[in-house]
């Protein structure tokens, strides 16, 4: 093309680059100083939205598209997803909870005399209780037993006192010493299983027969004690009835 066209045509595309520039310029955020820029044809790392270069006003369209990673540096927006604090599972939370133990769990006495054992208490899971109540169940009649002291202090111990009288009928009985932690459900158990030795107390009434017919009043001996009919009765084991029922308890022989 011949010179004369060609300068006013260069005068027309220097007008119009640098607005061109310009405008991209303030569409895009400018950084300073040296870096590396992707070429056009790297791909974008996962999650990046957009590379930014710098631009200067007097570049021109065709500069612009050309231009290496070797004089710009780039920034990108990396995306990521909003976190939240989990919610903690049913799993995470603690559950109050103790453990009681006797030692040793078991023992042999002579009717009449006593015995005692070591109660240990631990707390697993307390929050703010740590107050265990100590009570004993199962001893028999002419047996007594009992915790001390019965409140224990969290991890602890206590003392399981047994006692017989000379009267008590020989056998295996089994007690149970129960711990509760005040103010929860929470409860804990240990067995203790005491035997009993010694003679039977011998009775001169005659030994009650399950076959046997019994009317109000009739009297028989049934483990070292002695038992009246309150009314008929057959095959009511003496001492199994209760308070309100058939055999009225007279007592040791």
């Amino acid at each position: 093309m011949p010179g004369p066209v060609r300068a006013p045509l260069r005068a027309l595309l220097a007008a119009a680059v640098p607005a061109a520039a310009i405008a991209i310029a303030i569409a895009i955020v400018a950084l300073t100083g040296t870096g590396t820029v992707h070429a056009a044809d790297t791909p974008l790392p996962a999650r990046v939205l957009a590379a930014y270069v710098e631009a200067q006003a007097d570049d021109g369209l065709s500069k612009l598209a050309s231009q290496s990673g070797d004089r710009y540096q780039t920034r990108a927006f990396l995306q990521t997803a909003a976190s939240s604090s989990p919610s903690p599972s049913a799993s995470s939370v603690q559950v109050p909870a103790i453990q009681v133990q006797v030692s040793p769990s078991s023992g042999t006495v002579t009717a009449g005399s006593s015995t005692t054992a070591t109660v240990n208490t631990a707390i697993i899971n307390n929050g703010s209780n740590t107050s265990i109540a100590m009570t004993v169940s199962g001893a028999p009649a002419g047996v007594t037993a009992s915790v001390s002291p019965s409140s224990v202090n969290g991890s602890s111990r206590a003392a399981l006192s047994v006692s017989t009288v000379s009267t008590v009928v020989p056998g295996t009985y089994t007690l149970t010493v129960k711990g509760t932690l005040t103010g929860t459900s929470a409860t804990s158990s240990a067995t203790y299983t005491l035997t009993v030795t010694g003679t039977a107390p011998t009775c001169s009434t005659a030994s009650w027969v399950g076959t046997q017919v019994y009317t109000g009043g009739n009297t028989v001996s049934w483990k070292g004690h002695q038992w009246n009919a309150k009314w008929w009765t057959l095959g009511e084991e003496p001492g199994t009835t209760g308070q309100w029922g058939v055999w009225q308890d007279l007592g040791a022989c």
